[in-house]
């Protein structure tokens, strides 16, 4: 059970960690860009893709991304997996469709948060008074706004990717990926309960860590948070 687990938890990490790497960098930027043009078009453009990316159905925009770009352009294969340390250059062309498929829907939650702390951070009276101070647009939203509403951020980043390592189960399933995903439905359906319960105790490990893991970065993120 333990050899199982260890094969398999190598293609759920990787495609977890894929996944968050496109749904951060299409989600933060995404509610920056919002919350400094609020009421535009670029504002009412990118939070409608983020409404669609929570509407859309992971499993129909991978089905739809196959067709896409490996059926009729034939770009990318298929479904299937190869190891990141044999075959990095065909691990990466075997991960795009499943990272793009499951980060793009998470990422309309990072850029809802985003965009929120984004405003509450630019009403403070830091912000007004750099900008009084004649600081540039740039440094007033990287430098003030954006390091002051980053907690928020990192923790919903966190929680994110807790979901993704749970919600990458169907996403495994249309692209053929051997990981933790198919191999809990297997067991499930073979009826194998110390593969189950191997898989679940290893699920709720890394929710642990990665809880950990956020409560950390915050001293880093914020130097007024302490712990005692």
């Amino acid at each position: 059970m333990v050899t199982a687990l260890l094969e398999r938890a190598e293609p759920t990490l990787v495609l977890t960690l894929s996944a968050l790497l496109v749904a951060v960098a299409i989600g933060v930027p995404s509610g920056i860009i919002a919350a400094a043009y609020q009421g535009s078009l670029w504002d009412r453009a990118l939070m409608f893709s983020a409404l669609l990316g929570v509407c859309v159905p992971g499993f129909w925009l991978s089905l739809n991304f196959i067709y896409l770009f490996s059926v009729r352009l034939g770009w990318l294969p298929v479904a299937g997996y190869a190891s990141i340390f044999s075959d990095p250059v065909a691990a990466l062309r075997y991960m795009v469709l499943p990272a793009v498929s499951l980060g793009f829907n998470q990422s309309a939650l990072i850029a809802r948060i985003s965009r929120s702390c984004m405003l509450e951070a630019l009403q403070q009276d830091y912000v007004r008074t750099a900008r009084a101070k004649g600081v540039s647009q740039r440094s007033v939203m990287w430098v003030h706004a954006f390091r002051n509403a980053l907690v928020p951020v990192v923790t919903v980043i966190g929680i994110t990717m807790a979901i993704l390592i749970g919600g990458a189960v169907v996403t495994e399933i249309v692209f053929n990926i051997p990981g933790l995903g198919r191999l809990i439905i297997s067991a499930v359906l073979r009826r194998d309960y110390p593969v189950v319960q191997g898989v679940i105790l290893v699920t709720a490990t890394a929710y642990v860590l990665i809880n950990l893991a956020v409560d950390v970065l915050y001293v880093f993120i914020d130097p007024r948070i302490r712990y005692g």
